[in-house]
């Protein structure tokens, strides 16, 4: 059987340039977002301003670590708490469900599966083949259908949270059923795009069998690509279910209901004590999602080598044995069910958001959208599906309005200074700038610099942050680092490295459970509003996200793969064995979460960071939602760029 996808080419032939070539976009991105956009460091070096922001920021303290513990504020805060919960759950479940087929889509490995390529194949060398073949998305049916779905989870992550929550309170007004909605909306992109990646990761090599046996391509997905990739795909979707519980802070300011809801609301009004009290609620429930997945994923997974080591020697395989029944797994899914069956009744009959304490039907809107009865309110945005294009500005569209720009001078004459053999002269640049600026389409283009300069520099500032708090992190190697270095620690070095394991988590914990928009009212205290300030809190979050996912990444390794560095210590055998075996895991997930960031990025810009986010807005409340839609194209093409970017320079998993 001849296949046209090696991956020992793929990994020995490609990667190299393509990483090289990652570095070197990645320098010129931090280079660009130094100079791009105007750093405010003000408040560091300026004596008087450090003063008066470390003022600013005592206040701040002061009052939000005086939370308000009055008996009815506290219950008015755990109502809202399962609120949030309900709808995080609810949101996640259905997003699952719709990811699961549109992944399969958007997957080549399980869409397209092996391609030949006949008179073509023939005639180019094997490698060049696939590189002009595969980008060919109308090679095929499948091959079109896997572009299809892979543009569609791109819309759908593209489009922010809070936007989706915009448009769906028009249709089926306040509440936590549209925070769930527009969660599933944008988490079915994100889990689509990372399934897909995670199942295209997965080295052919290792279910060859299945489709050497006649398997299809259902067949090779269901018994050789899924089970190989189920352990990243359990992690990350987890991850995704507690990110869903902070997203509902942002989704609350625009109607979405629970903590975020009320967090907004006492914001407005300035009371920190209030807000310091939702905040720890906000900790609290992130805290119980962080262990109730570790719980789910510990039975789903039945990590049998922890329990061997445990077990004396001799007793191994009865550990292994017992530590695998056969009603973990249900157990497991039982408790998920009954979680969503929760959700589902908390949020129609068990909650007390109506008058007088009583329940109030939250998902009775859901029938307005069966019935179409919601879809008429979108008669109301249907300017946002005729973007502003502004083009007399160039010299398109009706004479007249040509005709009439160019009288008041605001028309783009791009060469009328400096022609193009003047590259090389900042003056040109500055000039060509100024002229493209006379089109509002350049301007939407333009504001997008704000959150790309705040992903680059938060992202890199939080990768960093997290490699570093990886290993004290990792329970493969501050509890059970026995299995494979040979050493037998004492009790007093074992407690010490069971204390580094709890604080290393616990400041992960506390870094992602804080909402982005959180940390950034923390720095905006100190810095003012600005860029500094947004990734700061872009650094914040994706450190605590990302030692996660990292730490994750290094415990789900087998052990048999840490076995021939036995008698190493446990740093070499991190340094020389772990991290080469879960860097490409840590790339996809550092990729991601910088396109993740470049979205939370332009949300921030809803409290004063500026750029892409507050343009928006600002259109959208005043009701220009002809220039609104331009930035909402802006936003999906960004995140389109960047998908494609990473894709075509084999950053995801593997180069499909």
């Amino acid at each position: 059987m001849t296949t046209f996808d090696s991956p020992a080419l793929g990994r020995h032939g490609r990667r190299p340039l393509g990483s090289f070539i990652a570095l070197l976009m990645l320098a010129l991105a931090l280079l660009a977002a130094c100079f791009a956009v105007e750093w405010d460091w003000a408040a560091l070096t300026d004596a008087r301003r450090r003063a008066e922001a470390a003022g600013r920021m005592g206040a701040w303290l002061a009052a939000f670590l005086s939370p308000d513990l009055s008996a009815e504020f506290l219950w008015h805060s755990w109502d809202l708490t399962l609120q949030t919960l309900s709808a995080a759950v609810l949101g996640t479940t259905l997003a699952v469900l719709f990811a699961w087929p549109l992944a399969m889509g958007a997957s080549r490995a399980v869409c397209v599966g092996e391609e030949r390529g006949g008179f073509i194949a023939s005639r180019l060398p094997q490698g060049k083949f696939l590189r002009i073949w595969r980008r060919f998305s109308l090679r095929s049916p499948a091959a079109l259908l896997c572009a299809a779905c892979r543009l569609l989870q791109d819309i759908l992550r593209a489009v922010p949270d809070f936007v989706w929550a915009i448009i769906l309170v028009a249709m089926i007004g306040l509440g936590p059923l549209t925070g769930a909605l527009a969660l599933a909306l944008n988490i079915t992109g994100i889990l689509a795009k990372v399934y897909s990646e995670l199942w295209d990761g997965v080295d052919e090599a290792r279910y060859a069998q299945v489709r050497s046996q006649g398997g299809g391509r259902l067949a090779t997905f269901l018994y050789g690509i899924r089970p190989l990739a189920s352990r990243n795909v359990l992690s990350f979707t987890l991850m995704r279910a507690e990110c869903a519980i902070r997203n509902a802070a942002v989704i609350g300011a625009v109607g979405g209901g629970g903590l975020g809801s009320e967090i907004w609301y006492q914001i407005r009004f300035g009371a920190w004590d209030k807000v310091g009290t939702l905040i720890f609620f906000t900790l609290l429930l992130t805290l119980t999602a962080d262990l109730a997945s570790n719980h789910v994923r510990s039975l789903l997974r039945g990590d049998a080598a922890r329990a061997a080591s445990r077990a004396p020697q001799v007793d191994a395989a009865k550990a292994v044995a017992a530590s695998r029944p056969p009603l973990r797994p249900w157990y497991a899914m039982g408790f998920v069910i009954a979680v969503v069956v929760w959700s589902l009744w908390f949020m129609g009959w068990g909650n007390r958001a109506g008058e007088g304490g009583v329940p109030r039907n939250h998902l009775a809107p859901a029938a307005e959208l069966f019935t179409g009865k919601a879809w008429g309110n979108l008669g109301f945005f249907h300017r946002l599906l005729s973007p502003e294009l502004d083009l007399p500005a160039i010299g398109a569209g009706p004479a007249e309005a040509v005709a009439k720009r160019r009288a008041q001078g605001k028309t783009v004459d791009l060469f009328a200074q400096y022609g193009p053999a003047d590259f090389w002269r900042p003056a040109a640049w500055s000039a060509w700038l100024d002229e493209l600026r006379k089109w509002f389409v350049w301007r939407a283009v333009e504001s997008a610099a704000v959150p790309l300069a705040i992903a680059v520099v938060g992202t890199l500032l939080g990768v960093l942050g997290a490699i570093l708090l990886t290993y004290p992190h990792s329970a493969a190697f501050q509890l059970y680092s026995e299995r494979f270095s040979g050493e037998t620690a004492p009790r007093w070095l074992r407690a010490w490295r069971g204390l580094q394991l709890a604080a290393a988590r616990a400041t992960a914990m506390i870094a992602r459970g804080v909402p982005e928009v959180m940390w950034a009212f923390l720095f905006i205290a100190f810095f003012g509003p600005g860029l500094v300030a947004g990734t700061l809190a872009i650094a914040a979050h994706t450190l605590g996200v990302l030692t996660r996912v990292f730490g994750e990444a290094v415990d789900n390794q087998p052990v048999r793969r840490f076995e021939p560095t036995c008698g190493a210590s446990r740093r070499m055998t991190y340094a020389l064995v772990a991290v080469p075996l879960a860097w490409r895991d840590w790339m996809t997930y550092a990729f991601f979460q910088f396109e993740s960031n470049v979205r939370a990025a332009v949300v921030l810009g809803l409290i004063g960071v500026g750029g892409l986010g507050f343009q928006f807005n600002f259109n959208f409340e005043w009701f220009r939602f002809e220039r609104a839609s331009t930035y909402l194209i802006v936003m999906v093409l960004l995140t389109v760029l960047i998908d494609r970017s990473v894709r075509m320079m084999n950053l995801s998993r593997v180069g499909r």
